[in-house]
């Protein structure tokens, strides 16, 4: 065994303060495994040196592979399915009504994970075509995992993952490569995916101001604190009127007041004021 229980602890403290992802000790057995393959993989025969490396930066992209072995990334298209509808038939319109006409109507998804929420918004309103005939549309997909951010600019989709997309837009935008499904290609060009850290303000704040932000089963792997700075950050991205998403197990109400809480059809969504 190269790392100890109280080694695992020091790297979830590295991890907490550079990322806000919290690592519940009780993945001590699972997380530990996976980081012992990695370190014997790549030629470390003890963890202090693992850790200094780590620690002092010494090569940054194995900071970014300690967070890819930890992170979670299972999604699949149209998961709670109802919450895009709410975008594109409530929000969106909206939205349409008060934009300037030459202003594009900015969406984040943070976190995109492998692609799936951001191809599902392409796909509804693909689905819906009247807005996109009116209105320029910009979706950004965010994750802190480079591994999942160049699968999702990959655009490969497992049949798991595509099962619940309507058969007339899969038959329409995907193509079957032996067990994997290609989407189109010019929706891997318009989703603009990147590597970003949501506790890293200033990469956050070079990505603009939104009109709408999906952030759906990232907060609950933050402790309190982490998740009200990100819920701030979020408000100070939001243009006047925006909204933001969030999955059905958080609630931003518990974690800040300063959004308006609304129900939207079966969808809770919360409202920067105008």
């Amino acid at each position: 065994m190269l790392i100890s229980e109280r080694d695992f602890i020091k790297l979830r403290d590295v991890v907490y303060r550079r990322s806000g992802i919290f690592i519940d000790e009780k993945k001590y057995t699972t997380l530990s495994r996976k980081i012992e393959e990695y370190m014997t993989k790549n030629g470390y025969e003890s963890f202090r040196t693992f850790f200094h490396d780590i620690r002092f930066n010494q090569n940054k992209s194995i900071f970014q592979d300690l967070i890819n072995i930890v992170t979670v990334n299972e999604t699949y298209f149209y998961r709670e399915k109802y919450q895009f509808e709410t975008l594109v038939n409530q929000v969106l319109p909206e939205l349409h009504q008060i934009r300037a006409a030459n202003q594009p109507i900015r969406i984040l998804c943070s976190p995109s994970s492998t692609g799936e929420e951001p191809y599902s918004i392409a796909l509804h309103l693909l689905d819906e075509g009247k807005l996109i005939e009116e209105r320029d549309f910009e979706i950004i997909g965010l994750d802190i995992d480079s591994t999942v951010i160049n699968k999702a600019k990959m655009g490969k989709f497992t049949k798991r993952s595509i099962q619940f997309i309507p058969s007339h837009l899969l038959s329409k935008y995907f193509t079957q490569e032996g067990m994997l499904y290609q989407i189109a290609d010019f929706l891997t060009d318009v989703i603009d995916f990147r590597v970003v850290n949501v506790m890293d303000k200033m990469q956050m704040k070079k990505l603009g101001k939104f009109d709408v932000i999906f952030s759906r089963n990232m907060l609950i792997y933050f402790d309190d604190s982490s998740r009200r700075e990100v819920a701030m950050t979020f408000y100070e991205m939001l243009n006047p009127g925006g909204y933001v998403f969030l999955g059905h197990a958080e609630s931003m109400s518990r974690i800040v007041s300063i959004y308006e809480s609304q129900k939207l059809g079966e969808s809770i969504v919360y409202q920067k004021n105008r």
